[in-house]
């Protein structure tokens, strides 16, 4: 595998610089781009990196002048590449690890950036990479797999934007920008079929109302029957003492999982009339999503406190071992989502449940929703205020089933449901060419309800929880930019941010009564936990200080220190009551210089960054508690310190007429300065999602067929090398292989570009591979995978009017 990994990285390289070296004379013939204001082109995909225009310094520039580690991508662009989902983001972007979250996580996704972010979904817990929905700051990871809508643009921020993007932005933030009405009718209708009987359908129709009026609605749904399989043991395995339940196939097929169920819908409304100083725009946007459970698939089974149903014999049964491990490298399950099973608890007494106890079914559904406005005013030629309101809600049910087989490790029943208020107000101006300015205001108000069924029979948990988490947070900020020359530009920021959350524990017996705390009776560890309340308080200066000096028109430099924190909180999932604790905010300080070039009338783009990251206070949660009353435990704390360090690259060149390549290349290495012991997390060990190494290339060329329109084939490409999954390494049953994973494209348009045909297929060389790997050996004997998606193929068409 190391030597794949270095063959793949040497070819990569070899070949942007090959193409490097062949662009003086193939682009001295191509004609310039032609320069956009909008972010996108006419749809076929060929937007230059350097016109796309970007707000992350609070006003409009191309992406070229602005001196941050910052990625940008068209809709146009999205479209050529076939990213249709937040995560499909992450494969063409440096140092960004995205993937759907394990089933504990609910319906979530887990976002990195140069090794910072979450992997933990509670709503107790901050996200460290921020997500923004046309400037709306999205407060949990939760129900943010989301599907990418009649985007205008889409901007990567790396490294930490505590002055920028704000709250716990240590990692980066991914805004995702839509397309606004405009005064043109126009919209687009598409469809399409593929493999695992795939379907989805997406339009958009911008609509003119009267003069400075304008409406679009845009909407897509998507749906296919999964790739992975959930087979009944009993009916696969007969005679080996586990019955077949009766509800499979002929196949043996209790239900599949890994498959998709959306639709999105969403509306805007602009008034902007013609020469008036004010503009406002009116978002509403609504996500149905009964999509299955991830593809989870068990790796490593070996518990004999845990065994089949035997009614007569309390110590019998058949333990949970091997046996329940399917095929390697099939995509598959036993997972039955059942209950049931003997078992010897963890204080040495037998328990049983007869089948037929917690019946659930598949689910890992939200529905989620959200309103904004934001209102744009020039008050004068050089004074402007932008008002940003905003309301989220985000309501779904997971049911998961850890053991991946007829018995009982860990089954829950997880109801989440978020809502926010978010309010922002900016006044940005200028003093003559000297000074750009923004000073601001932001506030942050979240209601979370956590209401689970949680059934872990070892330890006697059978229980229900209420819990309710609210978070309030406001800050002030401004962004100064001092230009002391036509070249050279000084840059500070400051933000100051106070943080108050409350967790309020709620506690019952699965049938809703008082939990009666006798030893040895179900739950009894946990009534103590009934009605607490934990509190936390806390407040925060962050600052970026940057310089950036522009060589000439082609070739522009900078320095930056930028800080930024996570907030802190207390441990939501306590088991007993000394696990209600606190822990602190988690900091970063981050020393990067950057440049970024564009040659030969921007048909060559190169931007490079290096990085350094002086990391405080790293939150990771631990799963065994040494010094607890329950070693069991999922605990968030404050492990130690450490340093992280890197480099990234980004090319976007166009050596001829029709043709485009871009690619990226990350490297990074981490390490632990200090480390709190009790965490079981040693010097030595490597920081969970951490990539050394991130390589992507894309090539398209689009031929020309004359009066017979043009056919454009695309090949992408992308590899991460391997990354461990959780903070406790175990190379065996935690560790992320690393993967090559090709796309390929073939797109027909007619001459007038109104119609349009594709066909694409993703993973092109069918590689196995999985996407996360998580293990709780010590508590529970058991491991789990999420296994990505197999070769599939899908043909769409697609009409623009």
């Amino acid at each position: 595998m190391e030597r794949f990994q270095t063959r793949f990285v040497v070819t990569t390289s070899a070949l942007a610089l090959a193409t490097v070296a062949a662009c003086p004379a193939l682009a001295q013939e191509a004609s310039a781009p032609q320069t956009t204001t909008s972010g996108s082109s006419s749809g076929d995909g060929a937007t230059s990196v350097n016109e796309i225009i970007v707000t992350a310094q609070f006003r409009a520039q191309s992406l070229q002048d602005t001196p941050l580690a910052i990625t940008a991508a068209s809709g146009a662009q999205l479209e050529a590449r076939g990213q249709n989902n937040i995560i499909d983001i992450g494969s063409t972007t440096p140092s960004v690890n995205l993937s759907s979250a394990t089933a504990i996580q609910a319906n979530s996704v887990t976002a990195f950036i140069r090794g910072i972010g979450q992997d933990d979904a509670n709503f107790a817990l901050e996200p460290g990479v921020g997500i923004y929905i046309d400037d709306v700051y999205y407060g949990t990871t939760f129900g943010a797999s989301l599907d990418l809508v009649d985007l205008d643009r889409v901007e990567v921020l790396r490294g930490p934007q505590g002055t920028l993007a704000g709250k716990n932005s240590l990692g980066g933030a991914i805004k995702l920008y839509s397309r606004k009405p405009d005064d043109v009718f126009g919209g687009f209708v598409q469809g399409g079929y593929g493999r695992f009987n795939k379907y989805e359908l997406r339009g958009s129709v911008n609509v003119p109302l009267t003069e400075g009026l304008s409406t679009r609605i845009s909407a897509a749904y998507r749906k296919d029957d999964g790739y992975f399989k959930e087979l009944d043991y009993g009916c696969v395995n007969p005679g080996q003492g586990i019955a077949a339940t009766g509800r499979a196939n002929k196949d043996c097929v209790l239900g599949r999982a890994g498959g998709a169920d959306i639709l999105t819908v969403r509306g805007a409304l602009r008034y902007a009339p013609t020469g008036s100083r004010l503009e406002i725009n009116l978002v509403g946007d609504y996500t149905r999503d009964r999509s299955q459970p991830v593809a989870t698939k068990i790796s490593y089974a070996n518990n004999p406190s845990i065994r089949s149903y035997d009614a007569t014999d309390p110590l019998g049964g058949i333990p949970f071992d091997s046996r329940f491990l399917t095929p390697s490298g099939s995509y598959s399950s036993y997972a039955d989502y059942g209950a049931s099973g003997n078992f010897t608890t963890v204080f040495g007494t037998p328990y049983q449940q007869a089948p037929g106890y917690f019946p659930d079914k598949r689910q890992n559904s939200v529905d989620g929703w959200g309103v904004s406005g934001t209102i744009d005013y020039e008050l004068t030629d050089n004074l402007a205020l932008k008002s940003i309101t905003a309301y989220r809600h985000a309501d779904g049910t997971s049911v998961i089933d850890v053991d991946g087989s007829p018995l009982t490790i860990l089954k829950e029943r997880l109801h989440n449901r978020h809502e926010q208020f978010t309010q922002e107000l900016r006044l940005s101006g200028k003093i003559d060419d000297l000074v750009d300015y923004t000073i601001g205001g932001f506030y942050y108000k979240a209601n979370d309800l956590m209401d689970y069924y949680v059934n872990i029979p070892v330890f006697l948990f059978d229980f229900l929880t209420d819990d309710h988490v609210s978070n309030k947070s406001y800050a002030g900020f401004a962004h100064v930019e001092f230009h002391a020359t036509d070249k050279l530009n000084i840059i500070g920021g400051l933000r100051y941010t106070k943080d108050e959350k409350t967790y309020e524990f709620a506690r019952r017996n699965a049938d809703g009564s008082v939990i009666s705390g006798i030893p040895l009776t179900p739950n009894f560890t946990v009534a103590s936990l009934d009605g607490l309340v934990g509190s936390f308080k806390g407040h925060r200066w962050d600052y970026r200080l940057g310089v950036n000096y522009a060589w000439n028109d082609r070739i522009m430099t900078y320095l930056q220190v930028a800080t930024g924190y996570k907030g802190g909180g207390v441990n939501p999932r306590p088991f007993v009551a000394d696990q209600l604790t606190s822990f602190d905010p988690e900091t970063l300080t981050t020393y990067e210089g950057g440049v970024k070039a564009s040659f030969l009338h921007n048909s060559v783009v190169f931007n490079g960054s290096v990085f350094y990251n002086d990391y405080k206070k790293i939150q990771r949660t631990v799963f065994v508690c040494p010094d607890s009353a329950s070693t069991t435990c999922g605990m968030p704390v404050n492990a130690g310190s450490g340093h992280s360090y890197g480099g990234e690259l980004e090319m976007f060149v166009r050596p001829a007429d029709g043709w485009q390549i871009n690619g990226a290349l990350s490297l990074m290495n981490f390490k632990y300065d200090t480390i709190n012991p009790l965490t079981g997390i040693t010097l030595d060990m490597e920081a969970p999602f951490v990539n050394k190494i991130q390589a992507s290339l894309g090539v398209q060329y689009e031929a020309d067929l004359g009066s017979a329109g043009t056919l454009t084939p695309r090949l992408d490409v992308a590899y991460q090398s391997e990354f461990y999954y959780q903070a406790v390494n175990n190379r065996a049953y935690n560790l992320v292989p690393a993967r090559a994973l090709a796309n390929a494209r073939l797109t027909y348009k007619t001459p007038d570009r109104n119609w349009e045909v594709s066909l694409s297929v993703s993973n092109l060389f069918d590689k196995y591979y999985a996407v996360a790997r998580q293990e709780n050996i010590a508590n529970f004997g058991n491991a789990q995978e999420i296994i990505g998606r197999p070769r599939e193929w899908f043909v769409s068409v697609k009409r623009s009017f």
